[in-house]
């Protein structure tokens, strides 16, 4: 199984939950309903685990770049709530 490093240095087992769990949030924060995008959300989170799954480690940044760069390509609206929630909140 994949382990995550994360930002603080904390090492956790990767939870494909948390991945799905962000899209949707960034989804509906951008104003779409979770059917709307549904094959979007789908479509990112098995891009990502497929990268994942190919990592015994990897660091929690360069999974949500992935997801960025993801999302850059089919959703740019949905990318540009993500990191909008990302300075709000998580620069504290």
């Amino acid at each position: 199984m994949t382990k995550v490093l994360k930002k603080k240095g904390k090492i956790e087992s990767f939870n494909p939950n948390k991945i799905k769990g962000s899209l949707q949030k960034a989804t509906i924060d951008a104003g779409y309903s979770l059917d709307e995008k549904k094959d979007i959300i789908n479509q990112v989170f098995n891009n990502i685990n497929k990268k994942i799954d190919e990592e015994k480690e990897i660091k929690s940044e360069t999974i949500k770049m992935c997801l960025l760069t993801e999302l850059d390509k089919c959703e740019p609206y949905i990318a540009k709530s993500w990191r909008r929630f990302d300075d709000k909140y998580k620069s504290r």
